[in-house]
């Protein structure tokens, strides 16, 4: 989720106020803004009503830099024009409120963005890097009419962050990354995005003309700037991470079992930076190459105990009629396949609605082999939490009346609920969570090893295309049963609450 780090996407500094501090909600953390209508500036780089989204290096107090494709600024105006100045000769996107984006390239100075004068009012303006090898964009302020000011800008809850190649970057498109699937698909969800993503680029270091991805995703600047200092993780924490490398590897014939090591390794790395988000490895979209060894990585980090880790089937989303050159998808291509991702990212968002197995408000129709009792002091969510105290391995069961349809995909679906443990130094390596359809365990039932936990509450998210299957595969739209066991040396206390699924 975006909490207090958000300000630092946005850039947040001195701001001439009118009004009190108010108090505005980002999920479950409380963050100190401006009142949306009173934070008042002049468009000039220590203006903190300009929100800034993607790598950006503020060291430079003359202007603010970004190297990599797809950074973009937001901000609201009064008056009736605005213009941009660059530090440079630059390719760029812009967009007035809800109109085109239009393309500038090759320009550099002061940028007169509205030709035609905007009626006078309150307006918005986006500018996106644009497309070159480079993507240097040096962005110095903006200029607004003589009395005009700018105002707090809105910026959404979620961020998503998309590394890969030139097919993310949407280099061979109209509007390059405006225009990619990554852009499109997280305009269409509602959320603010950064596009890690640099053509030709390779996974694995070595193979390439560039740094890989696996070096180079931790800068801050692109991989043509060979020596750039280290991005800095803390500021901004996406809501979702969307992988989707291969396509260069495959070209440079990096060997399969090269490439899984280095994905691996990859993962490992992005959960270090970024331990609650929610990250999706895309197939590659071109034939599918190096599905085996991608998939591979996936699966052994969700061994590993990952539980916040999908691997997204994309076979069959795109045709020979959905390309450019028989690599990069047209536009319409990228539409299709932002269209594709959309239903399998969104349930995983803040505004998702979750849908609960059992919410453990209340111990009807659950059972154990310890005492069972309801907990609504120590809970997660709701009015309570299941709790079970003793040395027997079956904590919680529960066969339910009427079957639950859950609507969840095989493939991209995940089984979530908070678990409490006491002391699990006396937990052995037995032990199992269970969902099905059959009524009972061991039928038509999917099944997790519960993963690496630590005293106190922990998480739990399992990938549903993770699971073990028993006796047939259970029938999503139908299911009927949930245990949890954990073989014990001595008593322990344990807790379930908020079981859910997203789809």
């Amino acid at each position: 989720m975006i909490t207090l780090v958000l300000m630092s996407v946005a850039h947040y500094n001195c701001a001439k106020t009118m009004e009190a501090l108010t108090t505005q909600k980002f999920d479950d953390q409380t963050l100190q803004t401006k009142s949306a209508s009173i934070a008042l500036g002049n468009g000039n780089l220590r203006d903190t009503n300009i929100k800034y989204f993607g790598r950006w290096d503020f060291s430079n107090s003359t202007q603010y830099i970004s190297k990599w494709g797809g950074a973009y600024i937001r901000v609201r105006f009064t008056g009736t024009t605005v213009k941009v100045k660059l530090g440079n000769t630059s390719n760029f996107y812009a967009k007035i409120d809800n109109g085109p984006w239009v393309r500038y390239i090759g320009v550099t100075g002061t940028v007169n963005l509205t030709p035609s004068a905007l009626a006078n009012g309150n307006h918005t303006v986006s500018v996106a890097q644009g497309k070159d090898y480079d993507y240097v964009f040096n962005f110095q302020g903006l200029v607004l009419d003589a009395g005009a000011t700018t105002l707090a800008t809105p910026v959404n809850t979620d961020l998503v962050e998309w590394i890969g190649d030139s097919i993310t970057a949407g280099y061979t498109d109209s509007l390059a990354n405006v225009s990619g699937y990554a852009w499109v698909c997280s305009e269409a969800m509602g959320t603010e995005h950064t596009q890690i993503a640099y053509p030709g680029i390779t996974l694995t270091n070595g193979f390439g003309t560039y740094p890989g991805m696996e070096v180079s995703y931790f800068n801050l600047q692109s991989p043509n700037n060979l020596s750039s200092p280290a991005w800095d993780f803390t500021r901004y924490t996406p809501k979702l991470v969307v992988i989707n490398l291969g396509t260069n590897d495959n070209g440079k014939q990096v060997p399969d079992a090269t490439f899984q090591t280095a994905m691996t390794s990859f993962l490992a790395n992005v959960r270090t930076r970024f331990p609650n988000a929610q990250i999706f490895v895309m197939q590659c979209l071109l034939n599918g190459i190096k599905s085996v060894p991608t998939k591979a990585a996936v699966n052994a980090r969700q061994n590993a105990g990952d539980g916040r880790l999908i691997y997204i089937e994309t076979t069959n989303w795109v045709t020979t009629a959905d390309y450019t050159d028989g690599l990069h998808p047209s536009d319409a291509g990228n539409r299709k396949i932002a269209n594709l991702l959309n239903p399998i990212l969104t349930p995983y968002l803040s505004s998702a609605t979750p849908l609960y197995l059992d919410r453990c408000d209340a111990t009807t129709g659950w059972t154990s082999g310890n005492t069972l009792s309801l907990n609504t002091t120590d809970k997660k969510e709701g009015t309570g939490a299941l709790q079970a105290v003793g040395s027997g391995t079956e904590e919680f069961r529960k066969v339910f009346t009427t079957s639950i349809n859950t609507g969840a995909s095989p493939a991209t679906g995940s089984i979530q609920f908070w678990y409490y443990v006491s002391d699990v130094s006396k937990l052995s390596a037995s032990n199992q969570i269970e969902i099905g359809s059959g009524g009972t365990n061991d039928v038509s039932e999917y099944n997790w090893n519960i993963g690496p936990l630590v005293n106190g509450w922990n998480l739990i998210t399992k990938p549903i295309s993770a699971a073990g299957t028993t006796n047939g595969t259970p029938d999503l739209n139908a299911i009927n049963f949930i245990r949890i066991y954990h073989a014990k040396t001595g008593s322990v206390t344990t807790k379930v609450d908020g079981f859910r699924i997203i789809p």
